[in-house]
């Protein structure tokens, strides 16, 4: 019977493998390169033939065209029951790894690490199930690399020629498998024995993850026999935290649970989170146990210009009549004039935001001064916090915004506002109408209560707002 088992096609960087030149990661947790082979029966390659030199087993290596970017990877069942033979050529800087599991995973893979143990690196032997599904992967910096060696390959098929004695690696127990105990009927009855009292065993603990300030990770724990599980934080001293101490700790932090309070998912993570570790508290049977710490490592933004890049780029194209992917466009003027940037912090969480706005104005008026639009970073990723037109615009004050705005000429709001978290809040304001003249505080006149002021006090806070605008010192976008 023809054995075809293609090892998944992955990770980094899209490399012609018969490019010259090509490289190849340093073997190192983080991104995956995953080669594509192909066993075939009644190969005449003379380099094929079996380790074992029976002649039984003679995979063909059947070199990937190409190397992909990006996490996730292709897997396969196993068909039949037999002992199989995985096997590593000219890898000498590819570490393979290879994970059985019992059922097809459906989380993100790259957290097939967290969630089963390596059943082999590199070459080994091992007898598989019918039904099991095998995961085969490479952990590997992206960022360093070396010559990728000639022929660097992996494959893996049944060994009609091996025996049990051949057998080098045997696949770890499954953490979410139960084993039912069948009842053997015997010819009289017996007594009935007393039931095992249950136990609180971990069997997943949840492992560190590395990434950079603003980013996401999850974290995954489980346990038999457990009623409840609660994640809890670990800071920097080994002080323990709840989750709500933990966002309160660092501002913006974001944190889901999800299956049942198995898995952890932290977002929007600040540098302040750094050495900081999560675990999780199991009870159940009368007992309380803590997983192992799963240290959180945050990598700083060094170059926060760089971050924005894409807001930059939708800037530019604007001006030329490209994509407005961030929905830039307004009845402000853009062509003509000299547009800039500022970073600052505005709220303390360690994530400088970025506000735009005109260099050089021309009239001497507040319009000289307007942000034209704010940006911040959530997971990473630049999300707009706001976009002034002409008759609802926003200026910087040093530390907050005024926002003004205006349905015509007897309808007007000044508003201060406050920033944090990737949003405005307004602290307080004035309006007027038909009507007359009015003063709100925490909100605007559409979310809050307005107490009736006369025209005097009105215009003394419009002259107050005023005065409080700032000019951004600006960095010109090109």
């Amino acid at each position: 019977m023809k054995i075809r088992a293609t090892v998944a096609l992955i990770l980094t960087a899209m490399l012609l493998l018969s490019a010259c030149g090509n490289t190849v990661p340093v073997p190192d947790d983080g991104y995956d390169i995953v080669l594509v082979t192909e066993p075939v029966e009644n190969s005449s390659d003379p380099g094929t033939q079996s380790p074992a030199g029976t002649g039984a087993w003679q995979p063909t290596v059947v070199l990937a065209d190409e190397l992909f970017s990006g996490y996730g990877f292709r897997h396969q069942q196993c068909l039949e029951s037999g002992i199989y033979r995985f096997t590593e050529s000219n890898s000498a800087n590819v570490k393979w790894k290879v994970y059985i599991l019992d059922r097809e995973f459906t989380d993100a893979e790259r957290y097939i690490p967290q969630a089963y143990s390596c059943a082999l690196e590199g070459n080994g032997v091992i007898r598989l199930e019918k039904g099991t599904w095998v995961y085969i992967y490479c952990p590997c910096n992206e960022w360093t690399g070396a010559e990728a060696p000639e022929g660097c390959a992996y494959s893996w098929g049944l060994d009609p020629a091996a025996t049990a004695a051949d057998i080098t690696a045997t696949v770890p127990p499954f953490a979410q498998q139960t084993q039912e105990t069948v009842p053997v009927s015997t010819p009289a009855p017996e007594p009935t024995p007393a039931p095992t009292p249950k136990m609180l065993t971990i069997t997943k603990h949840p492992t560190g993850e590395s990434f950079t300030q603003g980013g996401q990770a999850w974290f995954i724990a489980r346990a038999d026999n457990a009623d409840s599980i609660t994640w809890e934080f670990l800071d920097a001293t080994g002080a323990a935290n709840s989750v709500e101490e933990a966002k309160a700790k660092n501002p913006g932090l974001t944190v889901d649970i999800y299956d049942g309070g198995e898995s952890l998912c932290i977002g929007n993570v600040p540098i302040s989170m750094n050495n900081w570790s999560a675990r999780a508290r199991f009870t159940g049977a009368g007992s309380t146990l803590y997983s192992n710490p799963a240290r959180i490592t945050v990598t700083a933004i060094t170059d926060f210009r760089t971050a924005y890049t894409s807001v930059f780029e939708n800037y530019l194209a604007l001006v030329g009549g490209g994509t407005d992917t961030y929905d830039l466009a307004t009845d402000l003027t853009l062509n003509g004039i000299l547009l800039g940037y500022f970073l600052k912090d505005l709220d303390g969480d360690g994530t400088q935001e970025i506000l735009f706005g005109q260099i050089g104005g021309t009239t001497g008026t507040l319009w000289d001064h307007i942000v034209y639009s704010v940006f911040t970073l959530d997971n990473g990723k630049p999300v707009k916090v706001f976009k002034s037109s002409a008759r609802d615009r926003l200026y910087f004050t040093g530390t907050g915004f005024i926002r003004e705005g205006s349905s015509g000429a007897s309808e007007s709001d000044f508003y201060s506002c406050s920033y944090a978290k990737g949003a405005l809040t307004v602290s307080e304001g004035v309006y007027n109408t038909a009507e007359g003249y009015f003063y709100v505080t925490g909100g605007d006149r559409n979310s809050a209560a307005a107490t009736p002021i006369s025209s005097d006090t009105f215009n003394a806070a419009v002259v107050t707002f005023e005065s409080s605008i700032t000019a951004m010192t600006l960095t010109p976008i090109v």
